[in-house]
Parts: C-alpha cells; sequence; structure tokens
C-alpha cells in the first residue's frame, strides 16, 4: 500500500472510530432516580384505589402516570426504615451495617462518617462513563464539613465531593440545621438581602412537640420550607434543559413529605396549599407536581424517549394526618408498621420504574429488589463493571426490566431499625422472615428471635400467625439467625 493510501485509511478510521464513539455516547440512556422522602405505598393513588376500590383521597395523578407507562414493584424495599442510612446504600449498594464507623446510618454534616472517601457510587459510576451528573435536594450523608465550619457560606464535601458535576443540596434536608441551599457547594441566597443568622423554631415551621428536639440553628434569614419543593423542581427543570449531547444521571432526593409539613400555596400552576384533608396530604401532592415537572421537561426537550426514569422511597410512610387516616388514608397500604419500623410499612416502599420500548407498560414484577439494587443496574447499563469483592448487596434489574425476568435476585433481605422497643433485627429467606431482637444497638450480644413470620399468607405479619413458637420451624429459626450473624460478622454477599 502507498503511504497516500495508507494516511486516507489511518484518516478514515479515526474519524469512524470518533463518530462510533459519539453514535454509542448518544445511545446511552439518560438516568433519573427520584427517592421520595417518607412516602409510603399507600400514598401513591393507584395503590390506595387498588386496596380500596375507591378515589384517592390525596390524588398522585403523574405518579400514576409513571406507573401505566412503566413497570411497577410489589416487593420492593428501601435498604433501612429511616432516611440516612438507606441514603447510604442507594449511593454504595450496600446494607447500612456495612458502614464500620455509624452501621445505624445517623449522621451529622459535622462529622465524616457517612461515604468512605474511595467508595463507589452512583455519581462516580456515571462520571466514568461519561455521563453529565447531577444531585438535587437532602444530601443527608454527613460529610458536608470536617467539624464546625468556620464559614457556613460554603461546603467542603457533600455532592461535590461524590463526582456530581452540579448540585443544589440541602444537609439534612429542611429538617435540620444548617437551613441553607449550597449550589455547587456555594451557599445560594433565597433573596438578595438574605444573611447567615440563627433561625429562630418558630421559623422552622415544625409543630410545638419538635420545640425540644434542638431544631433551630444556622441558617438563611429567609429560610422558609415550603419554598424548597419549588427551588429543587425548577432547578432540575431548568437542568435538564440545559442538557445537549451528552447522556445525564440525576439523582433527586425530595424534600417531600418530611416533616415540616409546609407545602408550597402553588406549584407548577397546580394548588397545593389546601388541596387536601391536611398538611400532609398536600404534601403529597407537591411530591406528585415535582415528579410531573420533570416528566413534563423531559418530554419538551425530546429527552423522555431517551430516558430511564426511576421512583421510590426512602423508607414507608407517616401516617401522620389524623383526618386523612380517619377518612381512610393508609400510608402502610394495610401493612404493620410504618416508617423506622421494621415490620413491612416500614420498608416496603413504591418502586415504579419507566423506560420507553424498553421496560414493557403497565407490567408488574413480583421479585424481591431493594433500592440499593439501582447501583449494579446502572453499573450495567453504562459498562462499568464493579468489583463483586466492594459491593456486595446490589443486583442487577436489567433482566427484569427488559425481559420481565422472575428468577429471584437476593438470597436475603437484610434490615434492622430502632424504636422505643428495640433494637430489632431482621433477616429474610424467600419468603420467611424472621425478627430478633439485641441488648443495644452497640452489637449482637443477646440477639433473640421473637417473631417468624410466612409473608405469603401472611404479608400483614398479624401476630396471631406468628410461627416463633411452632416445633416444625426450630431448626429454620436456628438457621436464619446463624445466617445473619454470619453475615454481619464475616461480610459475605447477600446475593445469590
Amino acid at each position: 500500500m502507498n503511504p497516500s493510501s495508507l494516511i486516507n485509511k489511518i484518516c478514515f478510521l479515526v474519524l469512524f472510530a470518533g463518530l462510533s464513539s459519539f453514535l454509542n455516547a448518544q445511545e446511552q440512556p439518560n438516568i433519573v432516580i427520584l427517592m421520595a422522602d417518607d412516602i409510603g405505598i399507600g400514598d401513591i393513588g393507584f395503590y390506595h384505589k387498588e386496596r380500596t376500590g375507591k378515589e384517592p383521597l390525596v390524588p398522585t395523578p403523574n405518579i400514576d402516570e409513571l406507573i401505566a407507562n412503566g413497570m411497577r414493584f410489589s416487593d420492593a424495599h428501601s435498604p433501612a426504615s429511616l432516611c440516612a442510612p438507606t441514603r447510604y446504600s442507594m449511593m454504595t449498594g450496600n446494607y447500612p451495617y456495612r458502614n464500620t464507623n455509624s452501621p445505624w446510618g445517623v449522621w451529622s454534616p459535622l462529622n465524616n462518617d457517612g461515604i468512605d472517601d474511595d467508595s463507589t457510587t452512583l455519581s462516580r459510576i456515571a462520571k466514568k462513563a461519561g455521563y453529565n451528573t447531577a444531585f438535587f435536594g437532602k444530601w443527608g450523608l454527613g460529610g458536608v464539613w470536617n467539624g464546625a465550619p468556620d464559614d457556613y457560606s460554603k461546603t467542603e464535601g457533600g455532592a461535590q465531593k461524590f463526582d456530581f458535576d452540579y448540585s443544589i443540596e440541602l444537609p439534612q434536608g429542611i429538617q435540620n440545621k444548617p437551613y441553607i441551599y449550597y449550589e455547587n457547594g456555594a451557599w445560594m441566597k433565597l433573596k438578595s438581602d438574605s444573611k447567615l443568622v440563627h433561625i429562630p423554631f418558630a421559623q422552622t415551621e415544625y409543630d410545638e412537640d419538635n420545640r425540644k428536639r434542638n431544631r433551630d440553628g444556622i441558617g438563611d434569614s429567609n429560610w422558609n420550607p415550603s419554598l424548597a419543593g419549588p427551588i429543587l423542581a425548577n432547578k432540575a427543570v431548568e437542568y435538564i434543559k440545559k442538557q445537549n449531547d451528552n447522556p445525564f444521571f440525576i439523582y433527586y432526593c425530595s424534600q417531600a413529605v418530611h416533616v415540616p409539613h409546609s407545602p408550597s400555596e402553588t406549584l407548577d400552576g397546580v394548588k397545593i396549599k389546601g388541596s387536601t384533608l391536611g398538611n400532609h396530604g398536600d404534601m403529597i401532592a407537591e411530591l406528585d407536581a415535582q415528579v410531573g415537572m420533570m416528566i413534563k421537561a423531559l418530554k419538551k426537550t425530546g429527552k423522555y424517549e431517551n430516558t430511564l426514569f426511576v421512583f421510590t422511597s426512602d423508607n414507608g410512610g407517616l401516617n401522620h394526618n389524623r383526618a386523612l387516616t380517619q377518612a381512610g388514608h393508609d400510608s402502610s397500604n394495610g401493612l404493620a408498621g410504618k416508617k423506622a419500623s421494621i415490620y413491612e410499612g416500614g420498608h416496603r416502599v413504591p418502586f415504579v420504574a419507566v423506560w420507553p420500548e424498553k421496560i414493557t407498560e403497565n407490567s408488574e414484577s413480583h421479585v424481591p429488589i431493594i433500592g440499593q439494587d439501582m447501583v449494579a443496574t446502572l453499573s450495567a447499563i453504562v459498562n462499568v463493571p464493579l468489583d463483586d469483592n466492594k459491593i456486595l448487596d446490589s443486583a442487577d434489574l436489567l433482566p427484569i426490566f427488559q425481559e420481565q425476568s422472575t428468577e429471584p435476585l437476593h438470597k436475603y433481605l437484610m434490615h434492622r431499625s430502632q424504636d422505643v422497643k428495640g433494637p430489632f433485627h431482621a433477616i429474610r429467606e424467600g419468603n420467611f422472615k424472621l425478627i430478633m431482637i439485641a441488648n443495644s444497638k452497640k452489637n449482637l450480644k443477646g440477639l433473640k428471635a421473637i417473631e417468624l413470620y410466612n409473608l405469603k399468607d401472611n404479608i400483614q405479619e398479624k401476630k396471631n400467625k406468628n410461627l416463633i413458637n411452632e416445633p416444625g420451624q426450630a431448626e429454620r429459626i436456628q438457621e436464619m439467625q446463624k445466617t445473619y450473624l454470619d453475615l454481619h460478622n464475616n461480610g459475605g454477599t447477600t446475593l445469590f
């Protein structure tokens, strides 16, 4: 081959490789994970109507549309029954107990006990695959400052530390100080005259029962929790509109529906405040409006058809408003327990995935899954392999999404919760769920099995069907407790 032909061939191959890379980038789907705060299955209109046969007291038309357009999971769980440990697992793909610094997972922004600096995270996986990455909402993972900051106008850690290109974050959501929005690590003033001041308890808009919980503290002088939904949703819409050819990954952690329940007057032209029987219901309506705004933005920009959109929650619901519950609204959808509980109502959550032409519309999966499965799923979609020695509890959902596979993914489901009677621990193998109690959160000494349920015929975990004293179950109980201790002490995988 003469030199001129060789040069032409090389140029062609380089051009072809560049074009191929460009096309591959275009084929990569955008990925949006929206995690609500304290939403139970029964808070969703679709499930309320399915359970009662009646129209929902709190309509959720946008979330119901997600269900109609995608796949819903009947046996989906949050990694924990509280928000902070769930946020750890959602980012890392591992159960909270694997965090050796704080295995129960409640972190202040002033300490660094959340995600280890070198951890694999959703954001780092997406970034490695060439995605633009963005975080919106409640961080709740500690590590914003390492010790008391001298200057609250900027952060040292948080979302920026874990390869999010863009972020607007509230270190502890709307629920605790600092009451400050940080955009790309810098204080975002709510108004031009904003100052960083001590926010009095009344300005947090908590009810009087929370006065003794040390909720006052540093914040933006114009702090108003009812602004959170509009700020986060509009920032997300703005971000979507700015995206061009590069695929993007959005992790949107809504403030709704955590207390204090301070709904916005309207959102996206929809009446929110006063639209239901109480502020709790109004916040569910606001969450639904946030979902609608993001879907609308994806459609208007032509990005919807090439986007995987996942909706879930960080734990079970609240059953907070008496008027709503008396009228028949049940955040737990007939299950025992609610947020913070070891029972199904504490961690069985809505999980809906929409991906046009990839996921069958109005489909349902009964395979048990966990929110943290999005780590392995994202890894598979963007073709960035995981280290199986480090990611021990996250399963790839693509076979379910695309082929409606019914093969089980999790050999064991693990849960723990702390309330006035706890600490409680639970392990599920197949349909059997064993609940145990320990003497202390510090260790598993004295761990005692107290309840065993077959969820196949007792999903409500009715006490009269507790199998703990059934002679025929003694060996199962012993083996399940032994497995739980072994997984905690020796660190094996919970996957098949």
